[in-house]
């Protein structure tokens, strides 16, 4: 039960310095806690994956350290009477290669392309062995989210994300079972659902925000009409989404 109907949305802030929430943060969300708001959705966290944020002070979801500085931010809610779930993210090929917390590692996406569809030497393909291990990391964080004691959690599939690119066309032209036509693009959505919903059982709620428009292309549309955005979201929902 919310002790409201008023949820915030996750804003990025970048006030974690190394992925570290501190104390800081934990005020920053108990306030708003105090103030009225039934449920709170993290700003973005990064899921345990090299090139999964651009920026060192981009809080992680992963290492003891940062999930017990989660672990506080989820008992200061709570004892200001709110619920809270994080949200699990991976930009994929919106962030610049070279980027911290990790310079060396790659900027991957599913088909080594820019977020406008273009080739970039910079961008790795993500191979099936690797989408695996993403999947996975996404599964890590949810069983993290539910053992630390948050509500639920949050998947961000939108505004161009590494989700968001396996669904868009632009961005999506593997051959193998995670490209195809629309609705076979949401297999990488839809196994990471499975996965976490099986890491976090029955009960655990999993919300999924997903867009037409992209930081790159406010005209984009994944679905172009209702039936398409039927395929889009019926795999989603037999997979495990409670929200969208």
């Amino acid at each position: 039960m919310l002790a409201s109907r008023l949820v915030m949305a996750p804003m990025t802030r970048m006030f974690s310095p190394k992925g570290i929430p501190g104390k800081n943060v934990a005020q920053y969300y108990s306030k708003r806690a105090e103030n009225g708001i039934g449920l709170i959705i993290t700003e973005g966290t990064a899921i345990n994956h090299p090139a999964a944020v651009m920026s060192p002070d981009i809080p992680r979801f992963y290492g003891e350290e940062a999930l017990n500085g989660w672990a506080n931010v989820v008992n200061e809610v709570h004892q200001a009477g709110g619920k809270i779930i994080p949200q699990l993210w991976h930009v994929g090929a919106a962030r610049k290669a070279g980027s911290e917390p990790n310079i060396d590692a790659p900027t991957v996406s599913p088909s080594g392309l820019t977020l406008r569809g273009q080739r970039n030497e910079k961008i790795k393909a993500l191979t099936k062995e690797e989408v695996a291990e993403m999947i996975d990391a996404y599964a890590e964080a949810a069983a993290n989210a539910k053992r630390i004691g948050f509500d639920g959690i949050e998947l961000h599939g939108a505004h161009g994300y590494l989700i968001d690119q396996f669904f868009w066309e632009l961005t999506n032209k593997r051959t193998d079972d995670y490209g195809g036509d629309l609705g076979e693009r949401t297999k990488f959505a839809a196994d990471i659902v499975r996965a976490c919903r099986k890491e976090i059982g029955p009960d655990f709620p999993i919300v999924f925000r997903y867009s037409q428009w992209k930081g790159t292309d406010y005209q984009a549309k994944l679905a172009k009409n209702s039936n398409e955005l039927e395929q889009l979201l019926t795999p989603l929902v037999e997979a495990g989404v409670d929200i969208f």
